[in-house]
């Protein structure tokens, strides 16, 4: 069978994931890792729920002319004017955000507390207090651009999508807050219509145009998402209590290059730029 360019493009991919894999073995901060993992951590920790979610439509040129309102008056026909913030339950959103965490946190093999309080704080295994300082969603547009060179014209096109953006502040505490003192996190994730288009010609006229179809998200979706960033954010909790340890038994004749993260999924571990919170207070 004749070798297409995108098998060709995938087997490209495979052997440089391959070769980082084997690479990534040989570097202190990969062990150092693995060893923790490997030595199952006693980590206790306590969830402090958000009450509520903050929503800001930020699709300002639906409303119209606001001049003559008020701050108050803005902000509720922007609600009202919202697709998907209007419908969007406080409780509904935080319970599955939460509940994905606490799973995840468990299959990593953190103990988690929430209302135990008692029992937390005499614990004499190293805990931690996860608070879950703010989260806030924001309703906007973004814009798909495409592009195709047909003989010596490049064409362009942009489609509006409708997105969300989901920001989320954590303040991350030892139990004991003179050993450690506190960590604020933040992370954002973008959700949004998918566009699935691409460029055509007219064989017969030469014509250039572009078809595409729109695969819109929904309220379900959200939710559905805000599972996911659950599980993805107790991951990074995970990752930065990893690397302390890490930061803790490096030998102290080298410097540390590589912030590394735990795919529990695949157990796999490598380092990672994104893949992460952003501290934002040491």
């Amino acid at each position: 069978m004749p070798l297409t360019k995108t098998t060709i493009t995938k087997f490209r991919i495979f052997c440089l994931l391959l070769g980082l894999s084997l690479v990534s073995s040989c570097y202190p901060e990969w062990k150092l890792a693995k060893t923790f993992i490997e030595s199952k951590p006693d980590i206790s920790l306590m969830i402090i729920p958000a009450d509520y979610i903050f929503k800001n439509n930020l699709k300002l040129r639906d409303t119209g002319d606001t001049s003559g309102m008020s701050g108050n008056q803005t902000d509720s026909l922007l609600m009202a004017k919202s697709l998907f913030l209007k419908y969007i339950s406080d409780s509904v959103f935080l319970e599955t955000f939460i509940n994905s965490m606490i799973s995840e946190f468990e299959k990593l093999g953190i103990k988690v507390y929430v209302n135990n309080t008692d029992t937390f704080l005499f614990l004499s295994s190293p805990a931690f207090v996860l608070n879950i300082a703010q989260l806030e969603v924001e309703e906007t547009t973004l814009n798909h651009k495409d592009t195709e060179d047909y003989e010596e014209t490049t064409y362009y096109k942009t489609i509006q999508a409708n997105a969300v953006n989901v920001n989320s502040w954590f303040e991350l505490s030892w139990l004991n807050p003179k050993k450690e003192g506190r960590k604020l996190f933040f992370a954002s994730e973008t959700i949004a219509d998918i566009v699935d288009g691409y460029f055509t010609q007219n064989l017969i006229t030469g014509q250039v145009y572009y078809k595409y179809d729109i695969i819109e998200m929904d309220v379900d979706v959200i939710y559905r998402y805000c599972e996911l960033l659950g599980i993805r954010y107790a991951g990074y909790t995970f990752d930065y209590l990893m690397n302390q340890y890490i930061i803790r038994n490096f030998p102290p004749d080298r410097k540390i290059r590589y912030f590394m993260h735990y795919n529990r999924y695949y157990n796999t571990l490598d380092p990672t730029w994104n893949e992460r919170f952003e501290i934002i207070e040491e």
